[in-house]
């Protein structure tokens, strides 16, 4: 489990990574996989909205912290990540 001691920052992080998804998939089919991926993560940042509220901190599992991982190894292999300079 990964502790998060600030949940509205990642929930933040999470909701600029759920963006770069709905602007690439304007461009790029996305698999169904992928599409039921980001729904997922959108109950996360309400999750971690919801603990942001109360001023609780957040142990997200090891398979949530793999979900988000493969969300955003999906978004930079079809060009939803910003360049790097």
């Amino acid at each position: 489990m990964v502790e998060i001691g600030n949940p509205g920052l990642m929930a933040m992080a999470l909701e600029v990574d759920l963006a770069r998804f709905r602007q690439a998939r304007r461009i790029v089919r996305m698999p169904r996989a992928v599409e039921e991926l980001a729904e997922t993560l959108a109950r996360v940042v309400l999750m971690l909205r919801q603990a942001a509220e109360r001023e609780q901190s957040v142990d997200l599992g090891d398979e949530v912290v793999r979900l988000i991982e493969q969300f955003r190894g999906t978004l930079r292999a079809v060009g939803g990540e910003p360049a790097q300079a």
